[in-house]
């Protein structure tokens, strides 16, 4: 009675750079990805300020300016989101 072997799909390998020393694992991410996502959410925090100055005062084109200035880096944000979430889709990936 010989039994063949059974072929089970093998979990994908997490490699070092994938998981931390305490075993989290980490998001895939190249740092253009991590600058553009840091340098963004820093230059929104200043919008925000330079908007708020602008409404105060009644300077409508800053308020406009700092609200335009904003909408590009938040697209920025979401497009480097985008070509991070696209990294973590190889056989080699858990997620």
């Amino acid at each position: 009675m010989s039994e063949e072997p059974r072929s089970y799909p093998q979990e994908p390998r997490i490699t070092p750079e994938q998981e931390s020393e305490k075993g989290i694992v980490r998001v895939p991410g190249t740092p253009r990805d991590v600058i553009h996502i840091l340098l963004g959410a820093l230059l929104l925090v200043v919008c925000f300020g330079v908007a708020l100055t602008g409404a105060l005062t009644q300077v409508w084109w800053v308020l406009a300016a700092a609200g335009v200035v904003a909408a590009i880096v938040i697209a920025d944000i979401v497009f480097a989101l985008r070509r991070q979430r696209r990294l973590g889709v190889g056989p080699r990936s858990r997620g």
